[in-house]
């Protein structure tokens, strides 16, 4: 099962960004961008998240497998079209016991024109308890 986490962000006239968290995923917290945080067109956004330990709590509930972001527009909470592919294999090595965080950056496209846009999440678990895929 793939698991999901859009960021929402909007582009308004002035080419500001602004970037909001609707959800998270099962083994991933993203860290940034976070809710309200503005950005323009052309800005390199730091895409930044932290990977749960292996062991968590004493207990091992699975890993992510992958974790693939894409750039698309919205409208309200719903995302439309997919504009760009910010990576389809963002890095998911996690720590038997410590938290691991992962950063990359994203330039916005320069032609980006005013509208709302989100950031989506896709991660791809593994359950190890009964060994499905999620």
């Amino acid at each position: 099962m793939f698991l999901k986490s859009i960021v929402a962000i909007t582009l308004v006239a002035l080419a500001l960004v602004h970037a909001s968290v609707f959800s998270q995923l099962q083994f991933i917290k993203i860290k940034s961008p976070k809710n309200n945080d503005v950005f323009e067109a052309g800005e390199q956004v730091q895409i930044e998240y932290i990977m749960q330990p292996l062991v968590y709590h004493s207990t091992s509930m699975g890993k992510a497998l992958s974790l693939g972001v894409h750039f698309h527009s919205r409208t309200g909470n719903q995302k439309q079209q997919k504009l760009a592919t910010v990576s389809n294999s963002c890095p998911v090595t996690a720590n038997e016991s410590k938290f691991v965080t992962h950063k990359t950056t994203w330039t916005i496209p320069k032609t980006t024109k005013p509208g709302s846009y989100a950031f989506d999440f896709d991660e791809n678990a593994s359950d190890s308890q009964n060994h499905t895929n999620r």
